[in-house]
């Protein structure tokens, strides 16, 4: 039988914040190497996470749009 339970994000968000911390704490690397590291990956990040939000707004009114024009409920 398949496991169909889905983790939560929360649980996926403290893995990756505990797996991100050892692998800092155990990279051996001085902190001045790692914090230019980081900030380029949040720069990054921020960028696709802004791009996914406007991915999603889209897609989320495309969908009111044919709901509205398919006469069904939006909210």
């Amino acid at each position: 039988m398949e496991n169909n339970i889905m983790k939560p994000i929360s649980v996926s968000r403290a893995e990756f914040i505990t797996s991100l911390t050892e692998l800092i704490n155990t990279s051996g690397l001085p902190a001045f190497i790692i914090e230019p590291i980081l900030k380029d990956f949040y720069f990054d990040i921020k960028s696709i996470a802004q791009n996914q939000l406007a991915d999603d707004v889209k897609t989320y009114e495309e969908a009111l749009e044919n709901a509205k024009c398919n006469n069904l409920p939006t909210e």
